[in-house]
């Protein structure tokens, strides 16, 4: 006897599969960077995802999914040396979409 149910729990799921972005790593020149330009180009982005702002150190960025995972550049994030190190490298190559920010 469930007639409705079975179809709005099937349309809850589809929605929740193709979320575009999971995760949102921003960028900056340091992490304190990166928080203060968010501020200025989040309403760009997907709300419902989960934000993490990235410091110059590279361990914070392991154990992460890479799957559905977008990669948004904010202001000086060319002096950050995490940004040509082996897990951005990495999420790059198995899909991580890149954003650059100019302004």
């Amino acid at each position: 006897m469930r007639c409705g149910r079975g179809s709005r729990e099937a349309e809850v799921v589809s929605e929740a599969r193709f979320k575009p972005y999971d995760t949102i790593l921003v960028i900056g020149k340091d992490s304190a960077q990166a928080q203060f330009l968010w501020r200025y180009v989040r309403e760009k982005y997907p709300k419902d995802a989960r934000v993490k702002f990235v410091s110059r150190n590279e361990y914070t960025l392991y154990g992460l999914d890479a799957s559905k995972m977008l990669i948004v550049l904010v202001g000086e994030y060319w002096l950050n040396p995490v940004l040509e190190s082996s897990p951005i490298q990495w999420f790059k190559r198995l899909g991580a979409k890149v954003a650059v920010e100019k302004g």
